[in-house]
């Protein structure tokens, strides 16, 4: 998507541009050219590449809060995580953004997750068959990373100021009053800590949401690398979760961590703090990681447990029973055989041998 140089030098001079418009004008387009991202003036100009008329780009900005969904979803570990998911409208714009800008900008190597080619295995393999592993988790993730920091993003990419602050803006979201009226009790609950919120901040449903808080971390990824690699020991980040492993003795002091992480503007969740010697049960982004890579037994036990009831009983029965009102029942199953093919494919095979033998109409 290379802008037409050569073609806005002739176009300026007919306009009697000054030779310093023209620098200053080409000094901005040859510096997102280097970096293979696309060249764009200002909000006008970027309507025009969506394609999409420019009085409605800024009605979907200015009423940004309004094109999303608000809603929660249930934890394995118990509770609700708490999701604004954004409207087709606002989220094609998005889609856009994640595609000809954040998909081009190289994250820090330790970061796996949201990253095109990687996976939690590969995470996993970070911190194999070694003695202690130490797993710190920092809290409401993506809540933390607000539109002032996203702001920062996008001009450190080269864009400009104005343009960085609509980028921010489309990329960002938070609760209105009246949104959070609407929210039954439970709800409102979850979602009074947003209500509270100054200014808006990285939502859970957005696309553009994983890559930019990995280009939110770059700073501090290196800067926990570069301890690991001072202390011998291995360090990785897979989302919010961050992984620590080696001898026990150099492992980096936890009030340290503390430190970087704070000085960085995250927190740590302490309930999900912890470390685990070699012999007890090492998991590293839901992976057993002693000896070999595998998924946890109590998971695998779970698919067993639901092929056995679907061919003993038949899926309509077994499904309509234990979760009457779910959808897509066999795909949900499929899509945890899916999960240990990638991680233990000759055990994804024999409950795949089971599920040619299950009666799915349901």
């Amino acid at each position: 998507m290379n802008f037409p140089r050569n073609l806005y030098i002739e176009l300026a001079k007919e306009e009697n541009r000054s030779p310093d418009f023209i620098k200053n004008t080409l000094d901005y387009i040859d510096n997102l050219n280097s970096k293979d991202l696309p060249v764009i003036f200002s909000l006008m100009h970027f309507a025009k590449l969506l394609n999409i008329d420019f009085l409605e780009l800024q009605s979907i900005i200015n009423n940004r809060h309004n094109h999303y969904s608000y809603y929660l979803i249930r934890k394995r570990q118990g509770g609700y995580r708490r999701i604004i998911a954004p409207h087709s409208n606002i989220k094609k714009i998005q889609n856009w953004i994640k595609i000809n800008i954040l998909d081009k900008v190289e994250v820090h190597p330790v970061a796996t997750g949201f990253v095109k080619g990687k996976s939690i295995l590969d995470n996993a393999k970070f911190h194999k068959d070694e003695n202690v592993i130490l797993n710190i988790d920092l809290e409401n993730f993506f809540e933390t990373i607000t539109e002032k920091r996203v702001y920062g993003i996008f001009k450190s990419l080269g864009y400009c100021k104005n343009l960085s602050v609509e980028f921010a803006r489309i990329c960002t979201a938070k609760i209105t009053t009246f949104r959070f009226d609407e929210l039954n009790e439970v709800e409102q609950g979850y979602f009074k800590e947003m209500l509270n919120l100054r200014q808006s901040v990285l939502v859970q449903g957005a696309p553009t949401s994983p890559l930019l808080s990995n280009l939110i971390c770059r700073r501090l990824d290196k800067r926990l690398s570069s301890l690991a690699i001072k202390l011998d020991v291995n360090y990785s980040r897979y989302a919010d979760d961050m992984t620590f492993s080696g001898e026990q003795e150099k492992l980096p002091n936890i009030n340290l961590l503390k430190k970087i992480i704070i000085d960085e503007d995250f927190k740590i969740n302490w309930q999900k703090v912890g470390k685990y010697k070699k012999g007890q049960k090492q998991i590293v982004t839901g992976l057993l990681i002693d000896e070999k890579i595998r998924v946890p037994k109590k998971f695998k036990k779970e698919i067993y447990r639901h092929l056995h009831f679907c061919e003993k009983f038949g899926a309509y029965s077994h499904f309509q029973r234990i979760s009457p009102n779910k959808g897509y029942r066999k795909e949900w199953l499929l899509g945890k055989i899916m999960f240990v093919n990638s991680i233990e494919p000759e055990e994804a095979k024999k409950m795949f041998k089971i599920v040619k033998q299950i009666n799915w109409e349901i």
